[in-house]
């Protein structure tokens, strides 16, 4: 049994305008109960707060799963800076003395860690960040202008459930005064994840692999039950399109020559693989059918052994 369970059996016709898929034997195997044990229940919180005792004394916001215990000169506030990404979140505010502050727990969207709509994510040149550090907490801190005469300060946390936004509005950058939120940093729920040049990915893959072993499992499911020719030939397709969104979620977050990378290009040759699976159905061809068949299994096997890498790398 391969990591997804095998994909091997022979087309045969009911009738003319049928196709029994006997013997298809797609129910969810190996690497359903990788994904499910890897990612289908949050592990155990860790005590992941770094937060010294000079900031227990502070307001806390939560954002999310986040919660912050604000540093000596913020408080809470109502309402706070409109930040380009911060759109649809569940963000939590503040004020300093001279910043007005934006606090967010935001899917892992890009390489660098930032939502695509802030610019530096998009210009390598510019986006590069100083890292801060404090306690278990490692962050990206960068600087850009905005709109006006204003300046923003974001320090970006990677995390096992997306990545912890800070975004401080102000005339003048005050050096280190965003990273002092990373004091009083807490995620219920999930941990925080070192830095390195897969820290976007990690952050990223709990959520799409979620999706993609949900979503396959029905559609597998559907498969094997599939009597006519249009209707398991539809399903196979579908099945190429999950694999594609799960494809394009992780390929911003992958960079060149990475484990990450190698991840992504298994998860585009499924897509691929599935679509000639689909036209060989369709085509009633028994040798497409059966070659298509035996690229999957091997391809699910390599994917289930990544996944089961990445497990252990989330663990760490």
């Amino acid at each position: 049994m391969s990591a997804f369970g095998q994909v091997t059996a022979t087309v045969q016709r009911r009738h003319p305008a049928s196709l029994a898929l006997l013997g298809l034997p797609l129910a969810a195997a190996l690497l359903g109960a990788v994904l499910a044990l890897a990612f289908g229940k949050p592990a155990v919180p860790k005590p992941h707060a770094a937060a010294p005792s000079a900031a227990t004394a502070g307001a806390v916001v939560s954002a999310g799963a986040l919660r912050v215990t604000l540093p000596e000169g913020w408080t809470p506030a109502r309402s706070g800076p409109k930040i380009p990404g911060f759109d649809g979140a569940h963000a939590a505010f503040a004020r300093s003395y001279d910043s007005d502050i934006a606090i967010a727990l935001l899917p892992a969207r890009s390489a660098s860690l930032l939502p695509p709509a802030l610019d530096v994510a998009t210009n390598p040149a510019a986006a590069r960040p100083r890292v801060q550090r404090s306690g278990a907490v490692s962050a990206y801190d960068y600087v850009r202008p905005a709109k006006g005469q204003r300046v923003l300060d974001i320090v970006v946390v990677p995390t096992t459930v997306g990545v912890a936004t800070i975004a401080c509005s102000s005339a003048v950058v005050a050096p280190d005064e965003c990273a002092q939120a990373l004091h009083g940093l807490r995620v219920v729920g999930g941990s925080f994840l070192p830095l390195s040049t897969e820290s976007a990915f990690l952050a990223g893959l709990p959520d799409a692999v979620k999706t993609l072993g949900a979503q396959r499992l029905r559609l597998r499911t559907r498969l094997t039950r599939a009597g006519l020719v249009a209707g398991a030939a539809r399903t196979a397709y579908r099945l190429a399109g999950t694999y594609g969104t799960a494809d394009r979620a992780l390929r911003p977050l992958a960079a060149p020559h990475t484990d990450a990378r190698s991840t992504v290009i298994l998860l585009r040759r499924l897509r691929s693989r599935y679509f000639t699976l689909a036209a060989a159905i369709r085509a009633r061809d028994r040798a497409a059918f059966k070659a298509a068949a035996r690229s999957i299994e091997a391809n699910e096997q390599r994917l289930a052994a990544r996944v089961t890498a990445w497990q252990r790398a989330l663990a760490r």
